[in-house]
Formats: C-alpha cells, structure tokens, sequence
C-alpha cells in the first residue's frame, strides 16, 4: 500500500508530488484493514492446527474447541480448561496480543447467561426491544 506524501515533509530531489510513501503496515482506518487482519489471523490459527468452516468463514475448529471471530473480537467454546489455556498461550507465542476476559456477559450484542447445571443461555433482548 503506498500513500501520497504529507505536505510538511519535502524531498531532497524533484518536487515532492512525484514520491510516495510505501507503508510497511496497514492503517486501521484504511478500507482494506479488515481484509488483512482477517487473512492475517486466519493464517495464525492454521498455524497451530484450527480449520475454518467451510460454511462460514468466522468459525474455528480444532478438536473439541471452537473458535468464533467478529471482527476483532473472538469466543471460544471447548470442555476443558487446561487446553484452553494451552491454545491461548500458543496464540500468544504466535505472536497474537490476545486477554482471555474468563466468561462474555455479552458478545456482539447477545446476551450470554451460565446457567447453574453449566449450560449457557444466548439472548438478544437489547435487540428485540430495539426492533419492536
């Protein structure tokens, strides 16, 4: 991606309009940011052996876990906290700035309740009463 040259900075040879900057990384607010950061944690959850659906390219799995991204927001479901852990700590090794935030009150705007026999209930009340 390359950009146009700010108009505080001049160049030592012709006039600066015939110079671009090549940007090493992507800016956030840039229309293909999304689309890169998606490739990019795609590729490091292959790394350490996730495969995508083949139905919707959000949804992770490896085993017994599942990995949902929105965004840059992510949820794992999986029985077991030791290889939670351990798949949170590979994230990290592959160079992913992640924090496991324990168990979401709320994803995406739905509502989520762990229930007493530890299943967990899945609302979008915020919605509904937006729509009705």
């Amino acid at each position: 991606m390359y950009m146009e040259l700010p108009p505080c900075i001049g160049t030592k040879h012709g006039n600066s309009k015939d110079y671009v900057l090549k940007l090493l990384a992507n800016l956030y607010s840039q229309k293909q940011a999304g689309c890169i950061w998606n490739e990019y944690m795609t590729d490091k959850l292959h790394d350490i052996g996730f495969k995508q659906s083949q139905i919707d390219e959000c949804i992770f799995y490896r085993d017994d876990f599942i990995f949902i991204i929105y965004v840059d927001d992510g949820l794992f479901f999986g029985n077991c906290d030791d290889t939670l852990t351990f798949i949170i700590r590979q994230l990290k090794k592959a160079g992913l700035n992640i924090k496991d935030q324990s168990h979401p009150a709320d994803y995406v705007g739905v509502n989520i309740k762990r229930n007493c026999d530890g299943t967990d209930k899945f609302t979008q009340r915020t919605l509904i009463d937006a729509i009705i």
